[in-house]
């Protein structure tokens, strides 16, 4: 299961560009990083539509799929 952080590198975006996207600082898309669990359903969302990826393949673990 591919990280939020591994996809954004893969995919050559920076922090800073996902954070403006979803209209917060690049701070705390970092600490969004660490800890995706903080993120709201709407966050993670809009953050994988940018990033161009399912939002099952970052946030749903592997034994539940």
């Amino acid at each position: 299961m591919p990280t939020l952080r591994e996809v954004r590198e893969a995919r050559g975006v920076k922090q800073k560009a996902v954070a403006e996207h979803l209209g917060i600082a690049r701070q705390t898309y970092c600490r969004y990083e660490n800890h995706p669990e903080k993120m709201t359903l709407e966050q993670a969302r809009a953050a994988c539509n940018f990033l161009h990826c399912s939002i099952v393949d970052i946030f749903l673990p592997e034994d539940v799929k």
